[in-house]
């Protein structure tokens, strides 16, 4: 007994050590509690696309998410398989019938339809407009527009997609050929019979490209002696390529309002892209691709970024968050950066594209609530302008562009490190284009819409006789894209 009793004096100190840290622990729980939204503990599911690097972001953003809803936990999924949307899509409809689907997921709207369509999608109205955790006042104006407005382009009323991996499109340039061209001699119309700059390249239109500029950049390069070129000519080089048929006639139509698809006033998705002024485009566009001006992804089968690499275009437009596929490291050259060609006389825009997040339902409140607050951490102002920083997608508030940190990485301008340089110049020029993006009508239907204009795009470009196939293309195009239109 004497040995029982001194063994419970010796451990008696770390008893009521161990005592104090547990009242500790649980005032500082209690203290928690007072500040969070989610009071019991909870577990979600984030299925997404994000690995490498952008993994690595997203778990520092997770375990941050920790010190403000601390009985949330979130488990971060990317399995394997999961290489692509459509298979994410896949993942979670199968989910669907084994009740085994994510809370959260990585998608676009017509992945989104899908899920409203089977009622998994939740309407998020009632957590943006919420009074106590909503998105309102300040911060719903810090959020851009567009990005939020994309979540509401459904046939469904309400909210069903909230941003995160926003992107739009750039023209990227080859700035050592370019800048600083004297093409006068050939045409003294072009920038006003000044050598090529920046402000001038920032402001094309697809006539004064296709019209003026292509032609005398073709006329020069075939005057140049073989070393010094202005771009590599071969089978397959042109000046100018496109890295998305489907993005380049979707934004043809959006700027020329010449229509692409709408929703009607049943709410009914139409097929609208089989129009004259479409017509006349491509009209336009295989005229430019016979006089080897004009490339795109399904015209040369693979990335068109590989020609601008190999300096086989001058032009290539691509995604903004797409920067690093333009870049050769073996042989870097000087990327210039300006926003994408505009119908002439008519206002600038471009698409608005890459991944938001669908919260789905699981009949559970919390689950629901915690899904929503992760997206709401997930895009607050430090984490947003962090995210677009490291990424090359697009800061989703306003506030991210004119914070310090934006500043910075987007004020490089030393030729030493053109990587960098490209990157902080990426940085900037979004800044220019982040309130002109615009969003397409999304039904179930819409997704084999925009499949079809990409192989309409890539049929009138191929065309031998474009004036005799031209109407054909289009009527069994659009035919094709109404079989799919469920309304």
């Amino acid at each position: 007994m004497k040995n029982y009793r001194k063994l419970f004096v010796l451990l008696l100190p770390f008893l009521l050590m161990g005592c104090s840290n547990n009242n500790k622990n649980k005032d500082s729980d209690t203290g928690k509690d007072e500040n969070c939204i989610i009071k019991d503990d909870v577990e979600i599911s984030f299925l997404c696309m994000s690995d490498g690097k952008y993994n690595e972001l997203l778990k520092n953003i997770i375990a941050s998410f920790k010190n403000v809803e601390p009985h949330v936990t979130v488990n971060l999924s990317n399995p394997l398989g999961s290489g692509n949307y459509s298979n994410l899509e896949n993942i979670v409809v199968s989910g669907f019938l084994k009740e085994n689907y994510p809370d959260i997921v990585q998608c676009y709207p017509d992945n989104v339809v899908k899920y409203i369509a089977r009622g998994f999608a939740l309407n998020l109205d009632p957590y943006l407009n919420n009074e106590k955790y909503g998105i309102l006042g300040e911060e719903k104006t810090d959020y851009i527009e567009a990005f939020m407005n994309e979540g509401r382009t459904y046939t469904t009323e309400g909210t069903y997609s909230l941003p995160f991996c926003k992107s739009t499109e750039l023209l990227y340039y080859h700035a050592e050929a370019l800048i600083g061209l004297d093409l006068s001699s050939i045409d003294s119309s072009i920038n006003n019979g000044q050598p090529l700059d920046a402000t001038y390249l920032d402001n094309l239109s697809w006539e004064e490209l296709f019209d003026k500029l292509c032609p005398a950049i073709k006329t020069c390069n075939d005057a140049l002696p073989a070393s010094e070129k202005l771009y590599v000519e071969s089978e397959d080089s042109a000046i100018f390529t496109y890295d998305s048929d489907e993005n380049f006639f979707i934004t043809l139509a959006d700027q020329y309002n010449y229509g692409y698809t709408s929703i009607n006033e049943n709410g009914q998705g139409s097929i609208d892209y089989d129009n004259v002024g479409m017509k006349q485009l491509m009209k336009k566009l295989n005229s430019a691709k016979k006089n080897g001006f004009l490339q795109t992804k399904y015209t040369f089968n693979d990335y068109v970024s590989s020609l601008f690499q190999e300096k086989k275009c001058l032009f290539t437009v691509s995604s903004t968050a797409g920067l690093s596929y333009n870049y050769n490291k073996t042989h870097p050259f000087e990327i210039g950066i300006a926003r994408i060609p505009h119908a002439e006389g008519k206002d600038y825009s471009s698409i608005n594209q890459g991944p938001s997040v669908c919260i789905l339902d699981h009949k559970d409140e919390n689950r629901a609530l915690a899904a929503y607050l992760f997206w709401k951490h997930l895009t607050d102002k430090a984490n947003s302008v962090d995210w677009t920083i490291h990424t090359g997608y697009m800061g989703i508030r306003n506030s991210s562009y004119t914070s310090d940190a934006y500043i910075e990485a987007s004020s490089y301008n030393q030729k030493d490190d053109l990587e960098k340089l490209a990157t902080s110049q990426n940085l900037k020029k979004i800044i220019d284009v982040r309130e002109s993006t615009f969003n397409t009508y999304v039904f179930r239907g819409s997704s084999n819409a925009r499949k079809n204009v990409g192989h309409l795009l890539r049929d009138c470009l191929l065309s031998v006789d474009i004036d005799v196939e031209i109407d054909d293309l289009f009527s069994q195009s659009a035919e094709d894209a109404r079989k799919y239109t469920i309304n």
